[in-house]
């Protein structure tokens, strides 16, 4: 039993670790480029990559009204930002308005909750890719 605890621990640390490398080589391409993140959890990401995130707090399946609009106009000003991190994929009519002002969107799923669809290391594996677009 302890021994397949052990086990199973040290595979997770090395799968944590390879991810964590691949997100490192990643973001190290342009870390310093400003970025909004639809909701403060991404505080955490910022912080241990060292990235600039300013963020809104935006849910994914509800289109901003106006003055959450007027309030990013009035953030970019400063915070000059191409990229939207989402933790889920945001409504077509969002994306559009967000393209309208140059900003792109890139679903990076914190998984909160058990995936639908495989697990943690899967989903991470999915954001891991997603993000890239945001950093070529």
């Amino acid at each position: 039993s302890q021994q397949l605890f052990q086990t199973n621990f040290s595979n997770l640390k090395k799968d944590l670790l390879a991810l964590d490398q691949r997100l490192q080589k990643i973001v190290e391409t342009n870390r310093t480029q400003p970025l909004l993140a639809s909701h403060p959890v991404f505080g955490y990401f910022a912080r241990r990559y060292g990235l600039h995130i300013e963020s809104v707090l935006w849910e994914p399946e509800v289109v901003p009204d106006t003055q959450q609009w007027d309030a990013l106009e009035r953030l970019l000003t400063d915070h000059p930002a191409k990229w939207m991190i989402w933790e889920g994929e945001p409504t077509s009519q969002t994306v559009n308005r967000l393209k309208s002002l140059g900003i792109d969107s890139v679903v990076f799923n914190p998984t909160g909750n058990i995936p639908h669809k495989g697990d943690f290391l899967t989903v991470m594996h999915q954001n891991v890719e997603s993000l890239k677009k945001a950093f070529p």
